[in-house]
């Protein structure tokens, strides 16, 4: 989370490189995020540029339930299983009906020739294999149905965020001030 700045320096015109790191606090009460400025203020922090913002979850919020997020198919997983076992099936079925009828191993009395054999060979493993994919679909979905969702842990996002840039060198004690005045969260 650390951010880089470039500053001028004002005798020699070249550039120096000023790193900074960012401490973000969510405190409950707005005296104890009053209080962090005030003593990092005091360990030498410039707290000029500090951000304190309220932050608070509607009752709709914290009630929402993980859902799957959508893949952007417009076929359901179990539709997509469906063709796409009839697509390998009437394929692989179409490969051995054209070499069955060519080896003489495989001939309809009804039908005659070569494309009417190849067809009807693609149809056939087209429907065997939508029911195979139908069948695997329906059961990998009766397994994901038995599982529990995950519970969604209590949001504990409310409260003051305070959001402070700082040198490297007074990240750990800044923390540590953080931690002591109560802070529910700390990233730096």
């Amino acid at each position: 989370m650390g951010q880089m700045g470039i500053g001028q320096t004002g005798q020699g015109g070249g550039a120096q490189i000023k790193e900074h790191i960012w401490l973000v606090a969510l405190y409950e009460q707005e005296e104890r995020a009053d209080e962090l400025l005030d003593r990092l203020n005091a360990i030498g922090v410039n707290t000029a540029e500090a951000t304190t913002v309220r932050v608070e979850i509607d009752d709709k919020i914290r009630t929402a339930k993980y859902s799957a997020l959508p893949n952007g198919s417009a076929l359901s997983p179990v539709a997509r299983s469906t063709v796409t076992g009839a697509l390998f099936g009437g394929a692989t079925f179409l490969i051995i009906g054209i070499a069955a009828y060519s080896s003489g191993l495989f001939a309809l009395h009804a039908v005659e020739g070569l494309f009417n054999h190849a067809f009807l060979s693609f149809i056939a493993g087209a429907m065997i294999g939508a029911a195979i994919g139908l069948i695997i679909a329906s059961g990998h979905e009766r397994k994901l149905a038995r599982r529990r969702s995950p519970e969604i842990n209590q949001l504990k996002s409310e409260g003051f965020l305070v959001a402070v840039k700082m040198h490297p060198l007074l990240a750990e004690r800044a923390e540590e001030i953080a931690r002591g005045l109560g802070a529910k969260e700390i990233l730096i």
